[in-house]
């Protein structure tokens, strides 16, 4: 096995199921999540926590995964990649070698090929939960003393989820991936707060809506698991742009974290960093530690180490001016000024147009490159009280549709946009006019983007 087939094997159950399976059809009829539970769970030793919700899952979980390097070897998985695949999985931030990553596949590829020879072709295993149980084993073999999982879409069908967690965080829910998940925001809730199983020690949840919020308490309340919610138990305070990042202080109960930075864009960071806090306090004071070198002293010491005076918040800031999240606000060029972001939904806009302001940004060239089956239409109602030309686009990836009905569909509207057959051909065709511009995409995009 190379490097590819480790790849294309990840997707080979999926595609093999496909084309017998209906496109518009809820995860609740076509996936099986339970077909990796067994192998999952029989690896989930290490205390670990899994992200959900409907946005910033990604940044949530990179920004534990360095505030628990400060004490920890922690394990990282999550989705999509931006330019290698390896990305998805990572210790104490370093990618996974594509030696490491066809060791393992192979390892494991015996264990799915004895499922996947017995089940109907109209019926895969997901791709989330071969990446799952690989990252599981990988993270096994180097020791790691805490893991980090963020999920896919949601939680109720997602492999993801099977990882036995002692810790969820649940970021903010708006109504997105209604063919997968549900028709309302209420019903994509109550599938994201499937991440809760009753085995948590506390789960942690960002600002929500009121009735999001009720169906996350709702389910964490039958299961008997705590919760700490953003505004109640935990938030952010005095938050500032600067010209490094996020200036801003957090507030976790009675305790004060003041003059955090973050080299992100968005006053959507400073709340994804309290939220990423929140957790990381309760785990470093815990002494929670995993690892078959460490003896009775060691572990006491750890403890005293993690109390609560003696959290290294010096340590965790340091650690949090290393972030690098690819995409997600991202400044790729000052002359032109050029801002990347993997903006696939209206409701994510707000932020886009939040930091525009802040930069003092009145009027740009938008490229947007969204799916067919995803909200460009949105994106650009959103996005056009700051554009001075909207141009679409599409990726080369295969598995995503793009089509110049987008166009049409947004002439309907009164919203004139220009089509381009490339990446390539969109950014020259924003270089020619004279604004700043902004880039908005699906990974896919946002892939090609980075590679020029």
């Amino acid at each position: 096995m190379n490097r590819k087939e480790a790849e294309d094997f990840i997707y080979k159950s999926y595609l093999k199921a496909e084309k017998y399976q209906d496109y518009h059809v809820k995860d609740s009829k076509k996936r099986r999540n339970d077909l990796t539970f067994d192998l999952i769970r029989k690896n989930s030793e290490t205390p670990c926590v899994v992200v959900t919700g409907s946005k910033g899952k990604g940044s949530v979980a990179n920004m534990i995964s360095q505030i628990l390097q400060t004490k920890y070897t922690v394990g990282l998985m999550t989705s999509p990649h931006i330019v290698d695949f390896c990305e998805r999985f990572r210790v104490n931030g370093g990618k996974i070698s594509d030696h490491d990553f066809v060791k393992y596949m192979s390892q494991i590829q015996p264990e799915i090929e004895t499922i996947d020879s017995v089940i109907p072709e109209n019926i895969c295993i997901s791709p989330m939960g071969i990446q799952t149980y690989l990252a599981l084993n990988y993270f096994k073999s180097i020791g790691t003393q805490f893991n980090v999982f963020e999920c896919g879409k949601g939680a109720k069908f997602d492999d993801v989820n099977n990882v036995k967690h002692e810790y969820a965080v649940i970021n903010s829910i708006f109504l997105e991936h209604t063919r997968e998940l549900g028709d309302t925001i209420e019903e994509i809730a109550a599938d994201k707060a499937h991440v809760i199983t009753g085995e948590q020690k506390c789960v942690y949840v960002a600002e929500q809506i009121p009735s999001v919020l009720k169906v996350i308490q709702d389910r964490a309340e039958n299961l008997g698991v705590g919760i700490k919610i953003y505004g109640q138990d935990f938030w952010a305070e005095n938050v500032q742009y600067t010209k490094e990042g996020m200036s801003f202080d957090v507030v976790i109960g009675k305790e004060r974290y003041e003059d955090i930075l973050v080299p992100l864009l968005g006053e959507h960071q400073a709340k994804n960093c309290a939220l990423a806090l929140a957790l990381c306090k309760d785990v470093l004071e815990s002494g929670e530690f995993v690892g078959e070198e460490i003896g009775l002293d060691s572990l006491t010491l750890l403890r005293e180490e993690h109390s609560p005076k003696n959290i290294n918040l010096a340590k965790i800031k340091q650690a949090l001016l290393k972030l690098n999240y690819r995409g997600r606000m991202e400044v790729i060029s000052k002359q032109p000024f050029i801002l990347l972001d993997a903006c696939i939904n209206g409701v994510s806009c707000e932020n886009v147009l939040k930091v525009l302001n802040h930069l003092d940004i009145k009027v740009a060239t938008v490229v947007v490159g969204i799916p067919d089956d995803k909200d460009y239409v949105g994106v650009v109602r959103a996005m056009k009280k700051v554009a001075s030309d909207i141009i679409l686009t599409k990726s080369g990836n295969p598995h995503y549709v793009f089509t110049k009905r987008q166009q049409e569909r947004l002439e309907e509207e009164g919203i004139f946009a220009r089509w381009t057959e490339s990446v390539s051909e969109a950014i020259e065709l924003a270089k020619n006019k004279e604004n700043p511009i902004v880039i908005l995409g699906t990974t896919s995009v946002i892939a090609e983007v980075k590679k020029m």
